[in-house]
């Protein structure tokens, strides 16, 4: 019995603390009601049905002091230090734990943001006109620099013999129109310029015959290899050689050099190949689902990995008619101009095929800012005042996007800066423009 008397005391003393803490510091009749609750009966026994009632008495007074603050829809609890914190009910900052400041919030301003000069200037903030303007698809293939196979030409013998000399030694050497070549010891053409001198001596005699006779021996020399001036000097000196020495008649760039000195050659054994480079192709692959952006003659925009500020066009002049073995890719050839040397094989690049444009309002793919739901641009309504509009967006290339809605020509649109305002309206509302726009809307 002395044990639950103490025990009793404990509790009450427990609930007369609570109850004062409720109602004041001194004791009122309801701390008197709860003082009676807890003493017993005759038997030693508490009044069970009472103490119930007392704690759900103190349970209920509890939960009315906690209700919860009714406020208007546009008001607010903001914190002055962390302007992204805002509530809807009293309390404390979660960031910096002062105590948040009610304020009201106009509903048609709640996905607008207002900057002065000063911030427009840091921000580097540029509003343009909307205008319309054209605007194509845009697909960007790699490639690679090649050898324009219709411009290279390839040096062989015209006549048996042994390479006694190679002028050019190394591939990728340059090789001008009248330079030597090699030195080509040859007995048929020696005996071929001992001919020529007989035929020559039977013209000077005016033998028939002899003319047609000259000019046949002639042409044999030039075919083999002779120029004019070894041909004249012939004439003048009437000196035979059995090692003569074989200019080039073409320029360009060698590519192959299969011979050695001292090797011997038949009449067209391969000596050199060489390519002229102001022309050069660009070989692409592309897909089937690609094949819409080409038709041979069509101008094409290249981009040398290279030089990556430098544009050139070039002229689509081989679709492959079928596609690669047990592959869905086909081969495109694009020639280009190579007159400045800058390009060289092997290079990569860049094609870039465009559809045709179409004319719609267009905007700087900057200025609009998309997620895997939404596109967002900022329009200034005043100065210093910007609000954000959910447009939807349509052709989108590499520098600009086409909006199809949620515009109107002739509106003021933040083309440079927009990913700032974004910025600085979530540092302030503590969410995207968009979902406060849809709070706007409900």
């Amino acid at each position: 019995m002395k044990n639950n008397k103490q025990l009793f005391k404990k509790l009450y003393k427990i609930v007369h603390f609570i109850s004062t803490s409720l109602r004041g510091t001194k004791q009122s009749s309801f701390s008197v009601w709860l003082r009676d609750c807890f003493v017993p009966r005759n038997d030693g026994v508490v009044e069970i049905g009472k103490l119930l009632i007392c704690l759900l008495l103190i349970s209920t007074t509890s939960c009315n002091n906690n209700k919860l603050v009714q406020i208007a829809e546009n008001e607010f609890y903001v914190c002055s230090m962390d302007p992204q914190v805002m509530e809807k009910q009293p309390g404390n900052c979660p960031i910096c734990k002062m105590p948040l400041a009610k304020t009201v919030i106009d509903k048609t301003e709640m996905n607008s943001i207002h900057l002065n000069d000063e911030q427009m200037k840091l921000g580097n903030i540029k509003v343009d006109t909307l205008h319309y303007s054209s605007i194509g698809r845009e697909n960007t293939l790699t490639g690679i620099f090649a050898v324009d196979q219709n411009r290279t030409e390839q040096i062989s013998a015209r006549i048996n013999g042994r390479i006694e000399q190679l002028y050019f030694k190394i591939i990728g050497e340059q090789v001008k129109e009248g330079d030597k070549l090699y030195d080509l010891y040859s007995r048929e053409l020696l005996l071929a310029q001992e001919e020529y001198l007989l035929v020559k001596e039977s013209a000077e005699r005016k033998t028939e015959n002899s003319q047609p006779m000259l000019l046949a021996g002639r042409n044999k020399l030039l075919l083999w290899g002779m120029n004019n001036e070894q041909i004249k000097e012939l004439e003048i000196t009437k000196q035979t050689k059995i090692t003569n020495t074989i200019y080039s008649r073409v320029s360009g760039v060698v590519t192959e050099i299969p011979l050695k000195e001292g090797d011997y050659v038949n009449e067209g054994t391969k000596i050199y190949k060489l390519a002229d480079l102001n022309s050069l192709w660009v070989e692409a692959q592309l897909y089937t689902n690609e094949l819409g952006y080409l038709q041979e003659g069509k101008k094409v925009e290249i981009i040398p990995e290279a030089y990556p500020d430098d544009r050139i066009n070039g002229t689509i002049i081989f679709v492959n008619p079928e596609l690669q073995n047990q592959s869905k890719i086909n081969l495109v050839r694009i020639e280009v101009n190579n007159a400045k040397q800058l390009l060289k094989p092997g290079m990569q690049a860049y094609v870039v095929l465009k559809s045709e444009e179409k004319k719609s309002i267009v905007l700087p793919i900057d200025a609009v800012l998309q997620n895997a739901n939404e596109s967002v641009v900022w329009v200034q309504k005043e100065k210093g005042k910007f609000e954000a509009h959910q447009v939807t967006t349509g052709i989108q290339n590499k520098n600009k996007i086409e909006i199809t809605s949620g515009l109107k020509n002739e509106d003021h649109v933040v083309v440079s800066g927009a990913y700032l305002l974004n910025s600085e309206f979530v540092f302030k509302r503590g969410e995207s423009p968009i979902m406060v726009g849809d709070m706007k809307n409900m």
